[in-house]
């Protein structure tokens, strides 16, 4: 039987929670925000996929903790590993396609899109070029 470092993957599986959280709240507050058509929209495929991602996330967090409570490996569920995995590849698919109808969406209603610092940045949706500075 192989023992694990108990420390460790207990602060691993915090981190991941907390990651899961965040990005939970990042995505959600990002369709939010176009949903109740703000001022100011930050949106990409990447924020649209961060949320069905984290369901996999939370999964690995609770597999880390059980890991970390029994001090041994714990044996991962390959069905629902395989249908969280499915569900995080529709999301990416799902989210490419609605970063693009976001985009046509909100350049119809006249937002403008602020210039971008890298190209990594999101895209950030402002109803008057001013709102690009905050």
């Amino acid at each position: 039987m192989v023992k694990v470092n108990r420390p460790l993957i207990g602060a691993f599986s915090v981190f991941l929670l907390c990651l899961s959280v965040w990005g939970t709240w990042f995505s959600l507050s990002a369709y939010l925000s176009f949903f109740k058509l703000d001022d100011v929209i930050v949106f990409s495929w990447r924020v649209g996929l961060a949320i069905f991602g984290v369901p996999l996330s939370f999964y690995f967090s609770y597999v880390c903790f059980c890991s970390a409570i029994k001090n041994e490996h714990v044996k991962i569920n390959s069905k629902l590993g395989e249908w969280l995995v499915k569900i995080l590849i529709f999301g990416a698919i799902f989210s490419f396609f609605s970063s693009a109808y976001i985009s046509y969406s909100l350049s119809n209603k006249s937002y403008n899109v602020c210039p971008k610092i890298s190209w990594m940045d999101p895209n950030k949706y402002v109803k008057d070029i001013a709102l690009c500075k905050e």
